[in-house]
């Protein structure tokens, strides 16, 4: 890895290739709900920003191994590194290891740019609206609010998880029964813990064509009631238990500490974050995720997508 770093051999052969595979992705974006989503969801989401979209046809075409390497050449020549290292090796051994590989690089230049804030999309009362080439029975429905970013307020952060989760349940359950369908709706919170914007919560729904403004509906009526009542005791307990178990397992696995102190290095309060982690979650009331919800799920800051059929009409808002 360090080679890699220190004398890149800038092979065109890989670029060729990931060219190729972009263009071929191109033609299944139309044909489903959730090929529109994976092209243009992440974008819009972060109010056009084109560091998160999709590229488009034109720019893929004219990618080449000259121009790519003249963009990133600069880009691997500056700036720290950061080594982790997880598993069963002696301290000595790991220091060694990278002494004789990242330790022998030359000194690297500091980075000279800070890149710009993440930005979130205005609110909207109609939905963005994207159509797909699909089965004509299929939509997908999506509703975000921002939250915020940032070390400083990782506990916020994982609270927003939990509240996730519970209007991930609630969603599930209300679709359910109303509809009379097995919608499998995802709700979701994002928290960038390296910036202090950037984050939101999201939930999407892959639901019939006319049950596109039912989920707006219902998303909003039930973001509305985690604002004005707070949990109940127990549902918050069957909504904590899953989630310290999952973080029990993930815990006794490398990958889960590679995630969690990346970056501690340079920010060591990262990791004293990730030793609050199960304290954390314990410790969330009811009456917390009360005001987590009313700081965030604002109704005049919340953002709408729907894909629908090419064929279908506009949902109302």
């Amino acid at each position: 890895m360090a080679a890699k770093l220190a004398f890149p051999a800038w092979d065109p052969a890989p670029v060729a290739r990931a060219r190729v595979a972009a263009l071929a992705g191109f033609a299944g974006y139309d044909s489903s709900p959730d090929g529109v989503l994976s092209r243009d969801l992440e974008g819009l989401l972060r109010a056009g920003d084109p560091r998160w979209g999709t590229p488009s046809k034109e720019t893929v075409e004219a990618l080449n191994a000259k121009d790519f390497r003249a963009f990133w050449e600069p880009i691997l020549k500056t700036g720290p590194i950061e080594v982790s290292i997880f598993g069963d090796v002696k301290t000595e051994d790991a220091i060694a290891a990278v002494a004789k590989s990242f330790g022998a690089m030359k000194p690297r230049t500091a980075v000279s740019k800070v890149g710009a804030p993440v930005g979130f999309p205005a609110h909207n009362a109609t939905p963005v609206m994207r159509a797909h080439t699909g089965p004509e029975n299929q939509a997908a429905a999506v509703i975000a609010w921002p939250t915020g970013g940032g070390i400083d307020n990782i506990v916020e952060a994982r609270r927003l998880d939990v509240l996730a989760q519970v209007f991930s349940d609630r969603l599930f359950e209300r679709l359910r029964q109303a509809a009379g369908a097995s919608y499998s709706p995802n709700v979701s919170s994002q928290w960038p813990v390296g910036m202090n914007t950037g984050g939101r919560m999201v939930a999407i729904g892959q639901v019939a064509p006319d049950k596109v403004s039912f989920f707006f509906q219902i998303a909003r009526q039930i973001a509305a009631e985690l604002v004005s009542t707070p949990i109940a005791p127990d549902e918050l307990d069957r909504i904590k238990k899953p989630m310290g178990q999952y973080i029990l397992r993930a815990s006794t696995g490398n990958q889960f500490w590679l995630q969690q102190l990346g970056g501690a290095t340079f920010d060591p309060r990262r990791i004293a974050a990730t030793q609050r982690i199960a304290s954390d979650l314990v410790a969330t009331t009811p009456v917390e995720l009360q005001a987590t919800a009313a700081k965030y799920l604002r109704p005049e800051k919340d953002w709408t997508m729907a894909v629908v059929p090419a064929a279908a009409k506009k949902p109302a808002k």
